[in-house]
């Protein structure tokens, strides 16, 4: 377990190192880089929410053909693929800034979220290999690898792209930083990565269009339809707080990409704090639904909360208080999914339950564009929304809701 620990860890520190880069250099007054000075506020905000919504539609793609590749080859090949492909979105990116090509950052983006199976792939691993509590833990673990990236990338991210910072420092760097570390990512799989047990449907054929057959089928079954739906508001909740945080910090405060940096960075660390101290404990006293319903009726309120003060101070109580919820609603929220799934259908139910959650996530990164250009608390208004939609499904829905076996 450690290995897939390290991994995640590793995956998530390349992409956290890029964080904090893409709302600034869009959107900061001065500091921007990219675009003509003369480009208005809104057009950068509509094309910033086009690339962040780029990413999160290839995700969508991306997630049901490369869970058929790791049934048929196998999570290893996988992953290496998929982080190869990571690798070269990074550096394009880098190159497209230097040049300032926008729709080279587009396609990138895409790229990056079409081979974003990581967390996925690792929580299938861990599915296959625990139950019960201990898998409800385990996949605590995994997202405390992933919150521990978020605790030192941004930072360091941030400072690479801040000119305040260093004074050799620019917007391509950590972009160039997350390809070395997504290389280095591929040789520890391909040096110590075992095997993945074999599965019943490993035999089968590639199809292209599967994914969206089976998401339909899924969409189908009952109990996992409902789990389904509130998964998808419960992430675009959290999302857009990892999406539009920086986007509102840039707008009201004209935060430079060090100081987002910094935000995002305390933010993750009280996630993982929560993940060490509370998933444990909580996951013993309450079932996954009643805390996954209280994690989102907080969330919802504190983001609210987060739009009201004019001073960014506040930032500090409120922020903790945000990565604790999604710290505590993630995990939960993933036991739940799980749950519903026979170990054969770890990996392809956890993929079309990413797919179903970034595809709401990708349409409202194009809209959350659209209200960033009109007001910067639109979008975190939205994510408050879509949490407390969530918790309102978990208690209103009654016995649809509860955890039962999904046919494969």
């Amino acid at each position: 377990m450690l290995l897939i620990y390290t991994i995640v860890f590793l995956g998530f520190f390349a992409s956290a190192l890029v964080s904090p880069v893409l709302s600034p250099m869009f959107l900061h007054p001065t500091e921007h880089g990219v675009l003509p000075d003369g480009t208005s506020v809104a057009t950068r905000a509509l094309l910033l929410g086009i690339a962040m919504g780029m990413m999160r539609l290839g995700e969508f793609i991306g997630s049901p053909i490369l869970g058929q590749l790791s049934d048929r080859f196998g999570r290893k090949g996988t992953l290496m693929l998929a982080l190869v492909v990571t690798a070269v979105g990074n550096l394009a990116i880098g190159l497209a800034i230097e040049i300032e090509l926008v729709w080279i950052i587009i396609v990138s983006q895409f790229l990056i979220g079409f081979a974003g199976v990581l967390l996925v792939l690792a929580m299938a691993e861990v599915a296959n290999r625990s139950d019960g509590v201990a898998k409800t833990q385990r996949f605590g673990f995994i997202y405390l690898a992933s919150s521990l990236a978020y605790v030192f990338a941004p930072v360091i991210g941030g400072h690479l792209a801040d000119r305040k910072s260093f004074s050799w420092a620019s917007y391509p760097l950590p972009f160039y930083a997350a390809t070395v570390v997504c290389l280095g990512c591929v040789f520890l799989i391909f040096w110590r990565f075992p095997p993945s047990i074999p599965t019943p449907t490993a035999r089968e054929p590639i199809r292209l269009g599967k994914g969206f057959r089976e998401l339909g089928q899924a969409f189908r079954a009952g109990p996992f339809r409902s789990l389904l739906i509130v998964n998808f508001f419960i992430y675009i909740g959290i999302d857009f707080v990892f999406q539009f945080n920086p986007v509102y910090f840039v707008q009201k405060w004209e935060f430079t990409s060090s100081q987002v940096g910094w935000l995002l960075s305390y933010t993750s660390a009280s996630m993982v704090g929560t993940q060490w101290l509370l998933i444990r404990p909580v996951g013993k006293r309450w079932a996954p639904r009643a805390v996954t319903t209280g994690a989102g009726i907080s969330l919802g309120i504190l983001l609210t909360l987060l739009v009201i003060p004019d001073h960014w101070q506040w930032l500090c109580v409120l922020l903790p208080l945000i990565g604790g919820a999604m710290a505590i609603a993630t995990t939960n929220m993933s036991a739940l999914l799980s749950d519903t799934a026979s170990s054969e259908a770890q990996g392809r139910m956890l993929g079309i339950a990413h797919s179903v959650r970034v595809f709401g996530s990708a349409l409202l990164c194009f809209a959350g564009g659209i209200l960033a250009g009109l007001a910067p608390q639109y979008p975190i208004l939205v994510g408050a929304t879509a949490a407390a939609v969530a918790a309102g499904l978990l208690i209103f829905g009654g016995r649809r809701l509860k955890s039962t076996p999904t046919p494969t």
